[in-house]
Formats: structure tokens, sequence, C-alpha cells
């Protein structure tokens, strides 16, 4: 080679970390200007990659380096090493297809390649080949960490839902986005609606994070999204998570289940039906819609149809007349508030309550000793570390105690995530005790203003105090969104 023999340097740094471990841009260039140099190459180009990954091809300086490899305007290529031109086998062997056509050459001085020989061509093959199965491993490796990580309930990065926050490394909840995901649930739970739920956000002043009003859709994914009630989500696979939840399973649940059920329902705002989205059947649990006929006089007559009756599949109750079921439901809610129903629901309330206390009492014992465990676990890691920092210890041993500071890091972390469940569930179940006075109060406010109340106030009424009516053909049952069982009533 002579004086004649032009080259072109190729020079590529993806990240400042190179730069710091001594592969910047500028000592690429010195060193292979050196090189050059020595060897009496002529440079005809010098092409400079900032910030660029060599996992693919669409890289720049890349491109007009292949110009003039196309143009046959230099006799090589120089780089320092390998991974600096390309860290895909395929992209690789392309170029290498390429330079045997245009007769060019290529040099990486590091690993001493050399294209002009058959051995040189078969090494730099070789080489890529390991690099790249190095590659794999460590991506199958950090696949495996990420999917352990999840299995553990940890969090795997990237944004955090809506409600959280991300402090080293674990999810906590964000208090005012916490608040909004309260009420969302609240909201939706009281009008079954995400375009209401939205509209109520709106109304309040609130916005996405984006600075965007709220719509049906955000509503929607959130009160799907089963991170709230303390999952995690890796790879279409859920897990148990160790970060606090903000809303109860039971009330997850009870939001999932509407959505199920809004699936079978088929809205008719001509009907006017009072009990719209509240009955269902008795027999197979489907809603009863509303709907209506046409009799020989063509007057319509108005009637809630099991959904499942729909479908031609069989079932005990049919249909049920409006004026029927909707009479004897106001009628029922009215004796609610006589002296011989509400001692019953009273007897029953206090009974309840009286469970709820119970299990506050475990509640509090168990996160008392959770709180101890934490405590004694963050003692010994502490005496692990200072152990580490003043001992003499062989990197063997010193390995060893890392390790075991790591298992009480975890174990101290998993400890957290029970401790925050039984505070959960300490606090749901303080919020499930009954106010019986304000129970009665709405029994009996309700008896006290029906005669006055618009149809639209008493289905109002109806939606913010009833979870659901069952009906049968002998008897009815009322779920009350106060109580948690249901009151049965006896209607041969």
């Amino acid at each position: 080679m002579n004086n004649k023999f032009k080259v072109s340097l190729y020079i590529r740094v993806s990240t400042d970390k190179q730069a710091k471990e001594g592969d910047s841009l500028e000592e690429q260039e010195a060193e292979l200007k050196k090189f050059c140099e020595y060897r009496g190459f002529q440079i005809h180009n010098i092409y400079i990659e900032r910030g660029k990954s060599a996992g693919t091809t669409n890289r720049p300086e890349y491109q007009k380096m292949l110009k003039d490899i196309e143009n046959s305007e230099i006799n090589a290529i120089v780089i320092k090493k390998l991974d600096r031109l390309s860290r895909s086998i395929l992209d690789f062997e392309q170029l290498l297809l390429k330079l045997n056509e245009k007769k060019v050459e290529f040099i990486a001085i590091k690993e001493n390649f050399d294209t002009t020989t058959a051995i040189g061509k078969a090494l730099v093959r070789l080489v890529m080949v390991f690099a790249q199965l190095e590659r794999e491993q460590t991506s199958e490796r950090v696949t495996d960490i990420m999917a352990y990580r999840a299995s553990q309930g940890l969090f795997n990065g990237g944004i955090p839902n809506y409600g959280y926050t991300n402090a080293n490394k674990e999810l906590i909840p964000y208090p005012k986005e916490k608040q909004i995901v309260e009420l969302i649930f609240d909201q939706f739970l009281t009008t079954k609606s995400t375009t209401q739920t939205a509209k109520i956000l709106n109304g309040t002043g609130s916005r996405y994070r984006t600075g965007k009003p709220w719509g049906k859709f955000q509503v929607q994914r959130i009160l799907q999204n089963p991170i709230y009630k303390g999952m995690t989500f890796w790879k279409e696979k859920l897990y148990q998570g160790i970060h606090q939840p903000i809303i109860s399973e039971k009330r997850f649940e009870e939001v999932q289940r509407i959505f199920k059920e809004r699936n079978h329902i088929r809205s008719n705002s001509k009907t006017n039906a009072l009990l719209q989205r509240l009955l269902f059947c008795g027999y197979c649990e489907s809603i009863m819609t509303p709907t209506y006929g046409i009799n020989k006089q063509k007057v319509k007559y108005y009637y809630y149809q099991c959904t499942n009756t729909k479908t031609k599949k069989k079932c005990k109750r049919k249909y049920i007349p409006f004026q029927e079921i909707e009479t004897k439901i106001i009628e029922l809610l009215l004796s609610l508030s006589s002296q011989a129903h509400f001692t019953k629901i009273e007897n029953s309330v206090l009974k309840h309550n009286q469970s709820q206390d119970q299990q506050i009492q475990k509640n509090q014992t168990e996160i008392t000793s959770l709180e101890t465990k934490i405590q004694t676990t963050k003692s010994k890691k502490d005496r692990y570390l200072d152990s580490l920092i003043l001992g003499n210890f062989k990197a063997s041993e010193r390995e060893k105690i890392n390790t075991r500071i790591e298992e009480m890091e975890l174990e101290e972390k998993q400890t957290k995530a029970l401790l925050y469940k039984q505070q959960f569930k300490l606090n749901q179940h303080q919020q499930e005790k009954i106010n019986l006075t304000a129970l009665k109060q709405t029994l009996v406010e309700f008896k006290a203003d029906h005669e006055t109340l618009s149809h639209e106030q008493t289905r109002e009424y109806l939606i913010k105090n009833i979870e659901k009516i069952i009906c049968f053909l002998d008897k009815l049952a009322i779920k009350l969104k106060a109580v948690p069982w249901l009151i049965e009533f006896d209607t041969k």
C-alpha cells in the first residue's frame, strides 16, 4: 500500500458513558489518524456519528460512507472496533458483500482485523457471531430479571400509572392524583357512566396529566386497570404487587361487574323506566331491560324483559310489567322505615359492625407485628452494612455479605407490602362499618318526601341508594348500597 491508498474513517459514540470510559469521538479520531499516518494511508473522509446506536444502519454518516463505497472513491474503511460499525450480523454481512463487490477493504485496529486476507474475513464473521450471542444472552437475562421482579410484585420502571409516582424504584400513591382515582371509582359506582364521571371530574376543575380535560376513555382505562387494587402486570400476566392499593378489591370488582352488565344493556330512553339498570332476574342473574310491545289497539305497553329470553334461552321470569314491579318496589322501600322492618335491619347492622370491630382489632395487632419485623430487619441490615464498611473481608466474603443485604432489602420491601395491605384492610373495615343513624334517616326521608318527588327525582334516589333488585316469581330481594346483604320480601 502507498500514499495513494485512500481510506475513510468511521467514528461513532452512542452514549455519554462511552465517552467517560475512554471511547470518546476525539479519542477514536486521534487513534485512527495515528494508525493511518503509520501505515501511510491517505484519509479521504472522516465520518463522525454522534449519539447513534449501531443496532440499525439508519445513521446519516454511515449512509454517507456507503456512498463512498458505492462510488468506489476509497480503498478501505478504517474503524477502531467492530462494534463502532455494526451490532447486527445481518447488517454486517450486507456491508461485507458491498465491500467485496466494490473491492473495498475493511480494517478494525483494536481487533487487528484486515479483510485483505481470507482468514481476516473469517475471523471478522466469527467475532460478530459471538458479539451477537452475548447481546442476546444479555437481553434474555434482562427479560428474566424483569419477569422475576414482576413475580415479586416490584415495579419494572416506565411512567407510573395515574395515581402513583416512582420513588426509589417503588410505586407509591401520589396524594393529589390518588384522590382523583378514588373520586373516579366513587362517581362511576353511583352513575354507572364513564361519560357522566368525566363530566363530574371536569366540572370540579380536574385535568389529566397532559392538562387536557378528562374523556370517557381515560376514565374507563383507570376503572379497568388492576394496578389500583394492588396488582402488577408483566408480559400479559398479573402478579400481586407490593405497592399500596388505592381501591379495595371489592370496589374494583363491583366496577368490573357494572362493565360486564353494560354489555347486555340496550337502553331505550322512550320507556322512561324507573328501574333501568337496577332490575335483575333471580333465576339466571341476567339484567332485565326495559322494552315495549304494541297491542291490537295499537297502544304501547311497557315491561322489563330478561335478557336471556332475547337470545332464545329459557328462563322462568321472562318479563314483568312496568307498573306492577315499580309500584311494588316503592311500597317495599317505604315499608323499610317501619318499626318492624327497621328493627331487623338494626340488629343485622349491629352484628355487622361488631364483626368489623373484631377484624379491625386483628388488623391493628398484625400491623404492630409487621412494623416490629420491619424495624428488626432494618437493624440487621444496618449491622451488615457497618461490618462491610469497617471489616477487612475477602472479595468472596464481601460478595456474600452484599447478597445477604440484598435479600434483607427484598424481605423489607415484601414486609412493607404486607403492612400496606393490613393498613388498607384496616381502613376498609373502618369504612365498611355502617352508619345506622344515616341509614335510618335516608329511609325515613324517602317515606316523608316520596309523594312530592318527580319521576326523575325518584329514579335519582333509587340509583343513589340501591345497588340491585332481584326479581323471582315468589319473592323480591333489594340490595341497598348502605348494607352488604340482600333484604328479601315474600311476594306470594
